[in-house]
């Protein structure tokens, strides 16, 4: 074996035993409902932030099908792929201090893909953000909205798996020029191609054409959010009136996903 391949065999390992530590401390278990390797959280039970994890505030479980919202977290979508940390917070400065950013890329080719989650220093700061949403930023208007928090408590993975039917779903934004690709987020903690797939093939009669699974780029770890493309417009339209369907016991919030401007 090549010092190359011992070396990722070994980067993999280290991956496995970290995640499992991580599962066990927090009763996830063998069958944990938020368990799954190598793909992006649609984070909040845990925003890392600065090597810190920020858990969902304990109280009564949210309704089933929802999640909690951060109070100091955005997400910000449609970016300019211009755009980077210093020009970010100039745009957004009379809303309030940015504390981080964490960029949504691509696993594999770590491509930025056009989308972040911004965290204010106050909850009055990310407020401002939201009430902004539009704000044309390098030419580009960007859709702002409050970053939904999975559950990290056993109450709300239980009210979680009680969802049932099609929950409402937040209303998708308009689909940009050329279009062929849709945002899914609140996804599975398991979910993989197959799975993806099937949802679309069994719901609206579609197959998407390629799938792509955000993950944390310092971690790896799956973000519970992805793209998937499709081929034409008809396919895209019959796989957006599944926003708010149930997926693997979730039901899946989607968004057009503005096409790339560059390679």
């Amino acid at each position: 074996m090549s010092d190359k391949k011992k070396k990722e065999k070994k980067e993999k390992k280290e991956k496995k035993e970290k995640r499992k530590s991580r599962d066990d401390a927090e009763g996830g278990g063998a069958n944990g409902d938020e368990k799954r390797p190598k793909v992006h959280d649609d984070d909040g039970g845990g925003l890392k932030v600065h090597g810190t994890t920020k858990s969902a505030s304990s109280g009564a479980a949210p309704a089933p099908g929802t999640f909690p919202t951060s109070n100091t977290h955005v997400y910000m979508g449609n970016l300019a792929w211009t755009i980077d940390e210093k020009a970010l917070k100039e745009a957004f400065k009379d809303c309030g201090e940015v504390a981080s950013v964490n960029w949504f890329e691509e696993k594999a080719t770590g491509k930025f893909l056009g989308a972040g989650v911004v965290e204010f220093t106050t909850p009055e700061g990310a407020a401002a953000a939201v009430k902004a949403s539009g704000r044309v930023i390098h030419s580009r208007e960007t859709p702002i909205r409050f970053w939904e928090k999975r559950g990290n408590t056993a109450e709300e993975r239980a009210e979680q798996r009680k969802a049932q039917g099609k929950a409402e779903a937040k209303p998708m934004g308009e689909k940009p020029p050329g279009c062929y690709t849709l945002f899914m987020g609140n996804l599975n903690f398991q979910i993989d191609d197959d799975a993806i797939w099937k949802f679309f093939k069994d719901n609206a009669g579609v197959e998407p054409t390629t799938v792509r699974w955000l993950t944390n780029k310092d971690t790896g770890e799956f973000r519970g959010v992805g793209f998937a493309d499709f081929a034409d417009d008809e396919a895209l339209e019959a796989a957006a009136k599944l926003n708010g369907t149930p997926c693997m016991g979730r039901p899946i919030r989607m968004d057009y996903q503005a096409p790339s401007n560059r390679g």
